[in-house]
């Protein structure tokens, strides 16, 4: 009775110990059944020790009988009682708790409060006192059958209840077969029991057995994807190395045609080189060559080479600015012609009185359109704004004109041509230089405007930064100022704030120096 009885509170502390939510292992219900476990654990301990003292084999040192007084039966009564009222608490509390747990999901399990008043309930209905704690009752008993079973298997190890076996006829042929049969059913049953231990032993393995299966599935799960993304990353990597290798190559054609080409370049650049020095030498040899003809034509016709060649000078001279008695006198020659000195000094009063009279003339124009000027009624000059569309339109328009621009420098930057001094292509090398000059000059006068143009729409679109005048307008002096230290290499240190009215604040902007700084700085901290 007492093995079958504690193998029934095993088996329902532990389907207690399952019905409780996972999270509740220091509840104070989960922890006596942890030591009821324990104390169950520790009786069968006890109850082992005394079926090793059991008569029925001859081991040595195994009493062939056993002999108890009416007070060890007591106790022995006494301990199958507790133990009943044990079992049939639990049986109780797991009765209700299946009942309470078939309507939860399959992860939930019961609170233990739940349960311990369910315990509570069942304590008073068995034990028959009101009020009776669980803890305290079911532990109570439990320590009344260990202390019980503790002190009978240390009696049976002593030697207490030993006694002799009592001289006795053989039982007759019927109580041997009855004992035969009973020894039979007895081992029927530990069989069962037995069986029953093997088939939760295996309900328990087909469970863990399950749960390892399913995280089989989940790991493989997670195998097949992370194949799968190192199958992506080994694509996206041999795709990234084709591509750079296209590249690779690309640069390579790229730079072997640019190589071709630098050589080409030298290669013309060296022949028009010697070309040149050629042409040079050529050149030299006929000036040397004219030089050597015209003083042999000096020394061979004195009259008629000289006059030629005074006209000549005087000629040259006239274009460069200089009088032609002037070069006259400063050429060296058998000829002189020298002028009049009074003729000179008549010529310079005339364009002395000739400049004198053209400055009085300019300054009585000039007067009299002043004079003008003032007499006219003030021109009254309306404060147009131009339209937020109109703004946005010269914006726009400004913002073209300077793209335009770039692409335009770009492509010239791009498309550089050096001047064809080999005279293979048709065109005068002369005309073309002049040609990229004018271009050049053209862009230079177009980058000169579009700035005029971008400081007039920025004036413009900034109230208070024009000055109008009867003429133009003109960006005021604070713009420009303020424009200018925009532009220097200023840093944000901070702001002050000063207590003022309400709506009357203003941002004022300072730019100070290293010194200035500190000194501000040292009248703040003061």
């Amino acid at each position: 009775f007492t093995q079958g009885a504690l193998d029934c509170m095993g088996v329902e502390v532990s389907r207690l110990r399952a019905f409780l939510h996972s999270g509740q292992e220091k509840s104070d219900f989960a922890i006596l059944l942890k030591d009821l476990e324990t104390s169950c654990s520790d009786i069968r301990q006890f109850c082992k020790k005394i079926r090793r003292r059991m008569p029925g084999t001859e081991a040595a040192g195994i009493p062939a009988a056993l002999s108890f007084g009416p007070q060890v039966s007591e106790t022995l009564l006494d301990c199958r009682k507790h133990l009943k009222c044990v079992v049939a608490v639990f049986q109780e509390v797991a009765a209700a708790g299946a009942q309470m747990l078939a309507p939860l999901g399959e992860n939930e399990g019961l609170q233990a409060l739940k349960l311990e008043d369910v315990a509570f309930k069942a304590t008073e209905q068995i034990y028959g006192t009101q009020g009776s704690n669980p803890h305290e009752c079911l532990r109570q008993s439990c320590n009344i059958l260990i202390a019980t079973m503790n002190k009978m298997a240390t009696a049976m190890q002593e030697g207490e209840y030993d006694a002799e076996k009592p001289q006795s006829k053989s039982p007759p042929p019927v109580e041997q077969r009855g004992a035969a049969l009973r020894a039979e059913i007895t081992d029927a049953e530990g069989l069962g029991l037995k069986l029953e231990d093997r088939e939760t032993v295996i309900k328990e393995l087909k469970k863990s057995l399950k749960i390892k299966g399913e995280e089989l599935s989940e790991a493989n799960v997670r195998l097949s994807l992370l194949e799968k993304k190192l199958d992506s990353a080994s694509k996206e990597a041999d795709d990234r190395v084709e591509k750079i290798q296209t590249k690779l190559e690309e640069t390579q054609t790229l730079l072997k045609k640019k190589e071709k080409e630098f050589e080409e370049t030298m290669d013309a650049l060296q022949a028009d080189i010697d070309q040149l020095e050629s042409e040079k030498a050529e050149l030299r040899q006929r000036l040397t060559n004219q030089s050597k003809r015209t003083i042999e034509g000096l020394r061979g016709s004195p009259g008629s080479s000289v006059a030629s060649v005074l006209s000549g000078i005087a000629g040259e001279e006239e274009q460069r600015g200089l009088p032609a008695n002037q070069s006259m006198l400063n050429g060296s020659g058998p000829v002189q012609v020298k002028d009049s000195p009074l003729l000179l000094q008549q010529i310079d009063t005339l364009r002395l009185s000739m400049k004198h009279l053209k400055h009085e003339n300019n300054r009585l124009k000039a007067k009299r359109m002043k004079e003008e000027l003032a007499a006219l009624p003030p021109l009254t000059i309306p404060k147009l704004t131009l339209p937020k569309d109109r703004q946005e339109a010269m914006t726009g328009t400004l913002y073209r004109k300077t793209s335009q621009l770039l692409d335009t420098l770009q492509e010239m930057s791009a498309n550089s041509k050096v001047v064809d001094i080999t005279h293979k292509k048709g065109g005068n090398p002369a005309t073309q230089l002049l040609e990229q000059t004018a271009r050049l000059q053209a862009l230079s006068d177009t980058i000169d405007k579009l700035k005029d143009e971008v400081l007039k729409e920025t004036v413009s679109q900034c109230p208070g930064a024009n000055v109008p005048t009867d003429f133009a307008t003109f960006p005021s002096s604070d713009f420009i100022k303020a424009k200018e230290e925009k532009r220097e290499d200023t840093v944000f240190i901070g702001k002050v704030t000063l207590p003022c009215q309400p709506g009357q604040g203003q941002i004022h902007r300072l730019v100070l120096t290293p010194e200035q700084l500190y000194q501000l700085h040292g009248r703040l901290i003061c």
